[in-house]
């Protein structure tokens, strides 16, 4: 067995009707907060939640809401600048990855200074500010996770501060945040969960710890996702949310591989949101890794209920992957083929990114930039 280390320094808190406790925890962290969040989730009044919380226990607080998608460098920098002028102690993140994300980078700014390319490798000299965060969604694991992903503006490819000084010191998990969420997040964002464990197990980096929180996961994922995209039972949603955090849990404790290589490349060129962008790439390069680790696969195969009975190691791994295309259409995840920024006059850029990418060196299979461009332009037609 490899050595390994598992870190894990957030506290979980867990249950519908837990984001009320939010005031009583943030006085914990210090006088003043800063609730950072997204103007669509602010007019949807989930909000308002965490602001009553913060008001029933007299917190003093602002709220920052110029949170978007893919979050960028400048925007980290100018949400970092306002938190120091108006004297910021600690942040509250509620929304999905790129919340999160984005107040993991501002809470290093405040405690480092500097601006975001100077902490990209691994260097942060003292820990973010004190974090709370609150997942809006079922799929980013950056509650739990070691780092944040940053679009360099500059570049137009992903970066990433990341080390154990990047860690939020409260998550609360409330899946009464994801009743209203509509189908179509649920389904990316719960496809990009499934993405984190399924790569989380299959990496070159993958430890016993993240082999077993992965794997089952992966079950609840099956088990759930549908359920939660087109009922919203409470139980289906609670699970999901679990098996996210529990994803998080795996991945950031071994590593993703080039799923995330592509949809990084994809997110920080094209920003193609980072949970489609996964779900797409999921099945096509799981095909490809199958013969990295297929005992694998073939693992991943039985933890989503396929019957794998009589089969072969590759017949069964073929078959999960087979599962994943077929759960990909349910969902009504978009293919490739179907985004209309996509160009192939692009792909060797794309294939450039995605082959340096950290990720693509624990896959299964080392794919290079001439794998990637064959995978882009198979798909593409």
């Amino acid at each position: 067995m490899n050595e390994f280390a598992f870190y894990m320094p957030a506290q979980v808190i867990f249950g519908r009707g837990k984001v009320s406790e939010v005031g009583k925890e943030a006085q914990k962290l210090g006088k003043k907060g800063l609730v950072a969040t997204d103007k669509g989730l602010l007019a949807t009044g989930l909000v308002q939640r965490v602001i009553d919380s913060l008001e029933s226990q007299k917190a003093d607080y602002l709220v920052w809401s110029d949170i978007v998608p893919n979050p960028r460098d400048v925007d980290i920098e100018k949400g970092a600048a306002f938190a120091n002028e108006n004297k910021i102690d600690y942040l509250i993140a509620i929304g999905g990855g790129s919340a999160m994300d984005t107040a993991k980078a501002i809470g290093a700014i405040m405690t480092n200074g500097g601006k975001c390319e100077d902490w990209y490798e691994g260097n942060l000299e003292k820990p973010i500010a004190p974090l709370i965060c609150i997942p809006t969604t079922c799929g980013t694991g950056s509650e739990v996770t070691h780092e944040s992903i940053v679009n360099n503006t500059k570049t137009l490819e992903k970066d990433c501060i990341w080390g154990p000084m990047v860690s939020a010191s409260l998550t609360i998990l409330d899946s009464e945040l994801l009743d209203k969420l509509p189908g179509k997040i649920l389904a990316s964002t719960g496809m990009d969960a499934l993405t984190h464990a399924i790569e989380a197990y299959v990496c070159k980096a993958a430890n016993p710890i993240t082999d077993g929180l992965a794997l089952l996961a992966i079950q609840m994922i099956q088990e759930n996702i549908l359920k939660a995209v087109k009922e919203h039972t409470p139980e289906a949603l609670d699970a999901m949310l679990a098996a996210s955090t529990m994803a998080g849990m795996a991945f950031g404790n071994s590593d993703v591989a080039s799923v995330h290589s592509i949809s990084e490349a994809l997110g920080g060129f094209y920003d193609i949101p980072h949970g489609v962008a996964n779900a797409m790439m999921l099945a096509p390069v799981s095909r490809l890794s199958i013969k990295g680790a297929p005992e694998k696969y073939a693992k991943v195969a039985k933890a989503l209920g396929v019957d794998i009975t009589g089969m072969t190691t590759l017949e069964a791994a073929n078959a999960g992957v087979d599962y994943i295309e077929k759960l990909s259409d349910q969902l009504e995840i978009p293919h490739f083929s179907e985004l209309e920024m996509v160009d192939p006059k692009d792909f060797k850029r794309l294939a450039h990114t995605a082959a340096n990418a950290d990720e693509t060196f624990d896959n299964p299979v080392l794919m290079k930039e001439e794998d990637f461009v064959a995978l882009f332009e198979e798909l593409y037609r």
